[in-house]
């Protein structure tokens, strides 16, 4: 198993392909087997590479306060790469956009796919929900049904039940141990400053609030540009095919010379 010593942790990855880098970032709904189908086609152009986050699937580290932004620079500069372009799903398009606004000169492009923003109440959750999640005996169940009928509206089979199994949700982590937030203002009131060429790939059955993202980055930063498509939370699984080739479209016209 190919694992890199990041900031004490011990973080999985794997990689396809050779060209320019691009490192996939999951999101929170399981670990980089979100990225399964869509790695194939990407790495037909690109060194394609995926990681575990810290605390999902097989990457590990210690109980302690953490940054998933320095872990995904620090899995770059473990292999010895200088500029990517980082492709993030859900979670993982949140953290593309913090590290693209912190660390531009390492990126040559970022894609958040029904990406998160740093500032922004996606507001996914209702009252309603957070009332089932006290009332449940099983709080991991009950977490995980509410998620499906948020982020899965399209149904929801083994294989995605499976990779929520793959997250620190399933597997709690002791009270206090939570991600570090980035330094400085959040990412919403700095888009202006994305320097680097930047897409954003909406689901059209997201929640509304999810939904706002996409038009918000295009209409503020310098070079972005807005896809949507007619998928649930899950692009990467519904829509591999056509998610690949908005992809390959965007990162093809980004790409640095070899």
């Amino acid at each position: 198993m190919a694992v890199v010593d990041v900031n004490g942790a011990r973080l999985w990855y794997d990689e396809a392909g050779s060209g320019p880098a691009v490192l996939l970032l999951h999101g929170g709904l399981g670990d980089s087997g979100l990225w399964e189908p869509v790695l194939p086609f990407l790495a037909e152009r690109f060194r394609t590479i995926r990681t575990d986050l810290r605390f999902f699937g097989k990457s590990t580290g210690p109980a302690v306060p953490w940054s998933w932004q320095d872990d995904a620079l620090g899995v770059l500069d473990e292999l010895g790469i200088e500029r990517a372009a980082l492709v993030g799903l859900s979670l993982g398009g949140k953290l593309a956009l913090d590290i693209a606004l912190a660390h531009p000169e390492q990126l040559w492009a970022v894609a958040g796919v029904a990406p998160g923003l740093g500032g922004h109440d996606g507001a996914a959750y209702t009252e309603e929900h957070e009332a089932r999640y006290e009332a449940a005996e099983d709080k991991v169940e009950a977490m995980m049904e509410i998620d499906l009928e948020v982020w899965a509206p399209l149904g929801a089979d083994e294989r995605i039940r499976k990779l929520w199994r793959a997250t620190p949700d399933a597997n709690p982590l002791p009270d206090g141990v939570e991600p570090l937030d980035p330094p400085g203002a959040p990412a919403k009131e700095r888009l202006g400053e994305l320097a680097v060429p930047t897409l954003v790939v909406t689901a059209a059955h997201d929640p509304a609030g999810f939904r706002e993202i996409g038009p918000l980055v295009a209409s503020a930063a310098p070079d972005a540009r807005h896809v949507e498509l007619d998928s649930d939370h899950y692009l990467t699984l519904r829509e591999p095919e056509l998610l690949s080739r908005v992809l390959l479209e965007f990162l093809a016209a980004a790409a640095p010379e070899e």
